[in-house]
């Protein structure tokens, strides 16, 4: 089990270059283990924290929530990123679930923040 939640650790929140960049905001942990709970599949964390370096080298926005540690790319196991972000107006919708930004990255990956205040935006807009 992670070390962050039930079904989290901070491993999979790690800058992907390697240079130890692991920091990550416990609200983005919360909400998303709440998301993992609620749609009762395993959540993959494509891109976590970021550091300066990373960030630029995967063409991030220069003031990427990745860097705050505030942002993760995640999939949904067995969901399209369309379907999930439907989902997600949803819970949106029902005060059930914290949304600062959220958009498709690809085919089954979004892009989900805490930024605050919230903008309550899920955007089906594609990078």
């Amino acid at each position: 089990m992670g070390d962050l939640s039930r079904n989290f650790s901070r491993s999979e929140f790690a800058c992907k270059c390697g240079c130890g960049e692991a920091e990550v905001s416990p609200f983005l942990i919360d909400v998303l283990q709440r998301l993992r709970d609620l749609l009762n599949v395993k959540i993959t964390v494509t891109s976590g924290r970021r550091c300066e370096t990373h960030n630029a080298a995967v063409g991030g926005a220069k003031h990427s929530q990745h860097l705050l540690g505030t942002a993760a790319d995640i999939r949904a196991e067995g969901w399209t990123a369309s379907d999930l972000l439907r989902v997600l107006r949803i819970l949106v919708r029902a005060n059930s679930l914290y949304v600062g930004y959220t958009y498709v990255v690809s085919r089954d990956v979004v892009h989900f923040d805490v930024r605050q205040p919230e903008s309550l935006t899920v955007a089906s807009w594609r990078r």
